[in-house]
């Protein structure tokens, strides 16, 4: 459901506006966002049992967009967040899926595209913040929208068939986690977020841990980022993957206003 996401999008965008009007005083609400690259190999089990297993290299030559950013706003120990992603990578390797007697029958996965939104809201409290270290709990949503197109190719002792199919699910799963800072000096920061979760699928959890270098009014980012799911029959989406991660390294800026 697009519309979903969009809708999200756009109630956290309108959070940040009031700031534009506001002044920056002690227990105001404070704003940020992000805009990231991600750099990440795609990977996962089809429900046909079938391994996929886009690289770095891959998604460089096949990547059609991608879109990642974060925006949050923080009052005192509050805050809340909501992270978005949007894929479309094609994975045009062949993978042999069935093999009949001396080769002579074979069904093969010829090409296979998705695109992909995660969108994850959420709210924090800080229950302990330093010099040292800033450590939050969190607890919110993780929505997955797939829309996935396979082309498979039927050969047989005269004969060749190709043909193609599309399938496409969304999912909502609720999560809880943790995020912080290790806080080096006014400079240097090491940031991190984990957080695990179920709900329409079996079982999604995330975990990123990086650098972060402060300027003016700006940050410089670098991690690395992992996301994951667990599928099963019974799941939404399950009729497309059993499993299915995303995992990278990260760089980026955040911006305060």
């Amino acid at each position: 459901m697009k519309q979903a996401v969009m809708i999200l999008f756009l109630m956290a965008t309108c959070l940040a506006s009031p700031v534009l009007a506001a002044e920056t005083s002690p227990g105001s609400w404070k704003f940020s966002g992000g805009l990231y690259a991600w750099a990440p190999d795609v990977k996962g089990e089809t429900a046909l049992g079938t391994d996929i297993d886009v690289s770095i290299s891959d998604i460089v030559d096949n990547l059609d967009i991608a879109l990642m950013g974060m925006l949050t706003a923080r009052k005192n120990k509050f805050s809340l967040l909501v992270d978005v992603i949007y894929m479309d990578i094609e994975d045009d390797s062949d993978y042999l899926l069935l093999s009949g007697p001396l080769s002579q029958s074979s069904l093969s996965l010829t090409n296979v595209e998705m695109e992909a939104w995660v969108v994850t809201p959420a709210a924090a409290y800080t229950v302990f913040d330093s010099n040292l270290l800033q450590f939050d709990f969190l607890a919110g949503a993780r929505y997955l929208y797939i829309e996935t197109e396979v082309k498979l190719r039927a050969q047989g002792l005269l004969t060749t068939r190709e043909t193609s199919d599309s399938e496409s699910n969304d999912a909502w799963d609720g999560i809880v986690g943790v995020r912080g800072n290790v806080k080096m000096n006014k400079q240097w920061t090491f940031p991190f977020h984990l957080d695990v979760g179920t709900g329409d699928t079996d079982l999604t959890w995330q975990a990123f841990g990086g650098v972060e270098y402060k300027l003016n009014n700006m940050n410089l980012v670098a991690g690395y980022r992992h996301l994951e799911w667990e599928f099963d029959d019974s799941d939404v989406g399950g009729n497309i993957f059993n499993d299915l991660y995303i995992s990278g390294p990260v760089v980026g800026l955040r911006y305060f206003f």
